[in-house]
């Protein structure tokens, strides 16, 4: 294992200031130091290599031979450091790289990434990679590192996350007649088929405590599920051909309200609705291609 002790930086830069020059009192003006400051940090720096590094006569130092190496090292070293935050700053700053964000499959149906991707052609040096999951996953992958941000339809609370609603999305019950979703009370909805989809179940509870808020608790698992399906477009199919109902965002299924292959149930003065929110991690400051894609979202917003 590599020791990174053998020089401390703080007498490092005590020693650079003193063989800058060759005045302890003005060294010590340079390094916001005392002179005793620079006195002990040099002879720590000297205990440290084992050689002297100044000659002292009176109040004159002169650097020794191991001195004169030293501040040439020192010199070299700076200058590396400094290229390197160059080159850091440059990466950091420079709208080029790979931007990584996840969400759901019905974020994907809204018009903000098709925004996007249009907009992307003002940086078309910034490379994108979408993840489609559901928002527990969405939340687990930003945890992970693995994205820079994230989409959600529900909270997933954590300490580390931080959440801005961005839009908020209406969610509808669908069948594929009138009949089918002509629902009065708890009783008539205990006698339909679903179809279950990841999310759906948060969704169903959200639109339950909408229209039947004074109810018992009635969770979908409580359900007949006729038909199960790992994403929302196969969900939609499924309801289309009759294999039960479902409930989705409405603007993933509007197509099909206006053409009548999908009905939804409606209920006057009434809509179920959740917001879906922006997440990144609290204590990460992002990018500029990160920041630029996010202004781009949250630009659409105005």
């Amino acid at each position: 294992m590599r020791n990174f002790q053998k020089l401390d930086p703080a007498s490092l830069k005590a020693f650079y200031y003193a063989a800058e020059s060759l005045n302890f009192t003005k060294a010590a003006e340079l390094a916001a130091l005392t002179q005793s400051g620079i006195s002990q940090h040099v002879a720590k720096l000297e205990a440290e290599v084992g050689v002297n590094l100044f000659h002292r006569a009176g109040r004159k130092v002169q650097l020794t031979e191991a001195g004169q190496k030293l501040k040439q090292f020192t010199e070299l070293y700076l200058d590396q450091i400094d290229k390197l935050l160059d080159t850091l700053n440059t990466e950091g700053t420079a709208l080029k790289g790979l931007v990584r964000y996840a969400m759901p499959d019905s974020c994907l149906m809204t018009p903000h990434f098709s925004i996007l991707l249009d907009k992307r052609k003002n940086f078309p040096d910034v490379n994108l990679k979408v993840t489609l999951c559901d928002s527990q996953q969405v939340t687990a992958l930003l945890l992970k590192g693995e994205i820079d941000f994230g989409f959600i339809t529900y909270l997933v609370p954590h300490k580390d996350i931080q959440y801005k609603e961005f839009v908020r999305e209406e969610h509808v019950l669908v069948g594929p007649t009138e009949k089918s979703v002509n629902i009065e009370t708890l009783k008539d909805l205990k006698t339909k088929k679903f179809i279950k989809y990841p999310g759906m179940d948060v969704l169903f509870d959200n639109w339950i405590n909408t229209y039947f808020p004074k109810s018992a608790a009635l969770h979908l698992n409580d359900l007949e599920i006729t038909g199960e399906m790992n994403s929302l477009s196969g969900a939609i199919t499924m309801a289309k051909n009759n294999v039960g109902l479902a409930l989705f965002p409405k603007h993933c299924v509007a197509t099909e309200l206006k053409s009548k292959t999908l009905h939804a149930y409606t209920k006057p003065k009434q809509t179920a609705e959740q917001p879906i929110y922006i997440i990144q991690l609290a204590e990460k400051y992002p990018t500029a291609r990160v920041k630029k894609v996010l202004d781009v979202f949250w630009d659409m917003k105005k």
